[in-house]
């Protein structure tokens, strides 16, 4: 069983017709689930969400005050029941098609994790020249500091084996945009093989955008994970 956990802000506009898409795609695939959790959107998402749960059975709904996509992505993964969680960003920027992919690179690799990389050499990247000079700056940072066995943290599509998963999730304690680099560190931690894919993405602004001030928040949140890391190694 596959479990599906989308983080959503403020996509009352578009929310529920995402769902119906990805609703669509993972039908062929068996038995699966969709967890939207409502990181405490100020417009009609909540309302939306519960509407869309009505019309899909496979839909289930997590309504939460504001604290962050990370928070949204815990919580929604200690909700999960499959054998195997992915993250999907709810704007689908990253359409959720191509996680056929992700579940071939697994079966190919025995992967516990398949984690979705801009940086890989396949992936067609539709992205603003400044959003390509902050992924490569945030890649040589985390390349510096942490030696992870993946190219791209960030990317909003992974698939996880929800045994390790729930095990590193209990660990981490981010809740913005730096969670997914600390859970990667606990994933590695936790000793999970990991396989990156390419994906294709069709850029759109979503939690606000990445300004300067996103940016300082996700450098300040990295520098925080790695001294906790450091810390540990003690």
């Amino acid at each position: 069983m596959l479990s599906v956990v989308m983080p959503v802000y403020n996509e009352g506009t578009v929310i529920r017709e995402n769902l119906r898409r990805t609703v669509v795609v993972f039908r062929p695939l068996g038995p699966f689930e969709i967890i939207a959790v409502n990181d405490g959107s100020s417009d009609n998402s909540a309302t939306e969400l519960d509407n869309a749960a009505g019309e899909l059975a496979e839909v289930r709904v997590l309504q939460l005050p504001h604290r962050g996509k990370g928070e949204a992505l815990r919580q929604g993964t200690r909700a999960a029941k499959g054998d195997w969680v992915i993250f999907l960003d709810s704007d689908l920027d990253l359409p959720p098609d191509q996680i056929t992919l992700f579940l071939a690179l697994q079966h190919i690799h025995q992967a516990d994790a398949v984690i979705g990389s801009k940086l890989h050499p396949d992936s067609n990247v539709d992205y603003p020249l400044i959003r390509r000079i902050y992924s490569y700056g945030y890649y040589l940072l985390v390349k510096l500091f942490f030696g992870l066995p993946v190219r791209d943290t960030q990317t909003g599509l992974k698939l996880v084996r929800r045994e390790i998963l729930t095990q590193a999730v209990d660990k981490t304690r981010v809740e913005g945009f730096a969670f997914d680099l600390e859970l990667l560190v606990h994933l590695v931690e936790a000793g999970a093989k990991m396989a990156e894919a390419p994906v294709v993405v069709n850029h759109q602004l979503k939690y606000g955008g990445v300004g300067l001030n996103a940016v300082w928040d996700i450098w300040r949140e990295t520098w925080r994970t790695w001294r906790k890391v450091r810390a540990m190694k003690k």
